[in-house]
């Protein structure tokens, strides 16, 4: 059995998010969705609503929630939770008996996002589970005429090994071709391109696409049904691989779960794709 854990918070977000879980559902093996929404009490706080009534909004929802996806999902599992605590954390300690997070966004940020951190990465750094972070505007018809292909951000490290992972079972399971991006370039303090230097960094570059073209031989000889290419591109990291996918399926990217390491790694590229969220963005722990 394949469990989604869907977060739902009656918002636009929450609907989006749950119409792309059940699009998801059709290509994982014996689908599984449970909707969770989070009744936070420090949120609450001077907003003149007691957790009591918060609650029985929050039951109401869901239970609206659930039997709606249920009508038009008759064969599929769906259950719903109300849990109390903070949001990350709730979503975080249900992640343990799900093996996909599903949570909406709003293209760009708002200024508490900013600064805190997106919901999504704060959860995907988290928890050992990947997390898919959605944008509001995502529909499943946008979905229907966006062009194909699954983009895999490839890191330094191997911290995206588990991501190309999950890009090829997706590819496979949607009969979409794979690309693998890796984005190199000069530190952010120094701004000229490689062009500008001379080419005196024209084998770095020659270096990260033979490293992906070696790994898309790898992949192509292990599953014979996939369509996989690399590419190597110069720049800063966010902007390129948000760019490389703009108009595709989905964006995959790998992190290092729990730890400080991953978050200062591939947190930080993480996080500036999720803060411009162009399509369905998935982020996986490497572990």
């Amino acid at each position: 059995m394949t469990t989604i854990l869907v977060g739902i918070d009656g918002t636009v977000r929450g609907e989006r998010a749950l119409a792309w879980a059940l699009a998801q559902a059709n290509f994982v093996t014996d689908p599984q969705l449970h909707l969770l929404t989070v009744v936070d009490p420090h949120a609450l706080r001077g907003t003149g609503v007691s957790e009591t009534d918060a609650t029985q909004a929050a039951e109401n929802l869901i239970a609206s929630v659930q039997r709606t996806a249920a009508e038009s999902n008759p064969d599929l599992g769906i259950t719903a939770s109300v849990t109390r605590g903070g949001i990350v954390d709730a979503l975080v300690d249900a992640a343990d008996q799900s093996d996909l997070i599903v949570l909406g966004s709003h293209h760009g940020a708002s200024f508490g996002e900013a600064v805190g951190g997106a919901k999504g990465l704060r959860v995907s750094v988290s928890t050992n589970v990947p997390t898919a972070v959605i944008p509001s505007d995502w529909t499943p018809s946008a979905a229907d005429h966006a062009e194909s292909g699954i983009v895999v951000g490839v890191g330094p490290d191997n911290v995206s090994e588990k991501a190309v992972e999950f890009g090829v079972t997706q590819a496979l399971a949607t009969d979409q071709p794979l690309e693998l991006v890796s984005v190199w370039g000069l530190p952010p303090v120094i701004s000229r391109p490689a062009e500008a230097m001379g080419g005196g960094l024209a084998p770095v570059g020659r270096q990260f696409q033979e490293q992906l073209d070696a790994r898309a031989l790898q992949l192509r000889t292990k599953n014979e049904d996939l369509d996989v290419t690399g590419r190597s591109v110069e720049g800063a990291p966010a902007s390129q691989l948000t760019a490389a996918a703009a108009g595709r399926r989905m964006l995959v990217l790998g992190t290092h779960s729990r730890t400080v390491l991953g978050r200062a790694l591939f947190g930080s590229v993480s996080h500036g794709v999720l803060l411009d969220l162009r399509v369905p963005t998935v982020v996986v722990p490497n572990v």
